[in-house]
């Protein structure tokens, strides 16, 4: 009867020898393979959870200095879930992107109770990406494409840009919370501005076939801005503090189109802006085919409605340029208040480039400045 010995390695190889009483004997070698996991509580899991596993957790990960989590290789129909508390150490460097997605038909999602933390007031000092210290310039990149869907994200004190939804095809965004009131006030840096600045909440650009649909936001500049996109559908979105529910047209060369865009059923609140539409001054480009229809628009401080072919980042050129083509725009059942020092409306083209504007039950009032739009021929929308 032949000894047995058995020595096992916990990963890598299981050592099976077999001794007999004479002095021969036989080894077999059974190699096991340590499973990945793809329940991920370290930065340093991700990576290979992304490469092996269908289904991810990511679960109260705390993200080391310039450690971005990325997850751009995503498999096809895998789905990411975040849970707990998902925050960032302090990374000081304007060309830093924090949190990287993409993938084809993909879900991302939130665990019920889960946050995204930015650690914005590391970075807030009143001034964004204008300036002073530099910040994330984007803190969350968005490429999902082919009925991808990112939902049930509660994001908060991102620290400039918020997602830049770049380049989605056929996907849906929904029920995301970005929540960035905590920079409203001034802190001992931001000279008594507001200590977030330029919190762009969605940036969607390069995008064909959108729909991002019932969203709470709260920050300091665009609530939706849409640039170089076709297809897109915003709805039932809530906006506080934000500079409104944004067209940005134009750039330089071509390709600077953007068509079929609606925004819908929303609430624009304690903002800048109500509804905007702007175009780089000597640009071009095309905005057609926009609709805003079933929006409610209350405590603006500057416009209710604002389309301007005069737009500069540090400040309007106060001459209008024509380079951008803004066609059959059309307001319907839009209502509301701006605060006594804004306009109710503010319209100015350049010379032959706006046509086919469209005021259906528009009612903003409250302004006491003087409304002025140079476009339609008949002036301003009338009560």
């Amino acid at each position: 009867m032949p000894n047995i010995a058995l020595f096992v390695q916990l990963s890598g190889v299981v050592n099976l020898r077999c001794m007999s009483t004479t002095s021969s004997s036989t080894s077999i070698s059974i190699t096991t393979i340590t499973p990945t996991p793809c329940f991920c509580t370290t930065w340093s899991q991700i990576s290979p959870a992304v490469a092996a596993c269908m289904s991810i957790t990511l679960d109260n990960i705390h993200a080391p200095a310039s450690s971005a989590i990325i997850l751009t290789k995503l498999k096809t129909g895998a789905t990411v879930t975040f849970s707990g508390k998902t925050s960032f150490a302090f990374t000081n460097s304007s060309q830093f992107r924090p949190l990287q997605i993409a993938g084809n038909n993909v879900t991302i999602q939130g665990a019920p109770g889960s946050i995204i933390d930015g650690g914005g007031p590391q970075y807030w000092d009143g001034l964004g990406s204008n300036g002073g210290l530099p910040k994330p310039g984007q803190f969350m990149k968005v490429q999902i494409t082919n009925n991808s869907i990112m939902k049930d994200l509660h994001i908060q004190n991102y620290p400039s840009h918020g997602i830049n939804v770049a380049g989605v095809l056929n996907s849906t965004i929904q029920n995301i919370i970005l929540n960035n009131s905590l920079g409203d006030a001034p802190n001992s840096i931001s000279k008594g501005l507001a200590a977030a600045h330029n919190t762009d909440a969605f940036n969607v650009g390069n995008s064909v076939n959108l729909l991002l649909q019932d969203c709470k936001v709260w920050n300091q500049d665009d609530c939706v801005v849409v640039s170089d996109s076709t297809n897109v559908t915003v709805r039932n979105v809530f906006c506080s503090g934000s500079h409104g529910l944004s067209i940005a047209g134009g750039g330089t060369g071509p390709g600077h189109n953007i068509s079929n865009i609606v925004f819908t059923d929303s609430i624009v609140t304690n903002s800048t802006n109500g509804l905007r539409i702007k175009t780089d001054y000597n640009a071009t480009g095309s905005v057609v085919n926009v609709t805003y229809s079933n929006i409610q628009l209350s405590n603006i401080k500057t416009y209710g409605i604002d389309i301007q072919q005069d737009y500069l980042n540090g400040g309007p050129s106060g001459k209008a340029s024509n380079g951008v083509k803004v066609a059959n725009i059309s307001f319907s059942n839009i209502s509301g208040w701006v605060v006594p020092k804004a306009a109710d409306y503010y319209i100015f083209c350049g010379d032959g480039s706006c046509e086919d504007f469209t005021f259906d039950n528009v009612r903003i009032s409250g302004g006491t400045n003087t409304s002025r739009c140079n476009y339609p021929a008949a002036g301003c929308p009338v009560p």
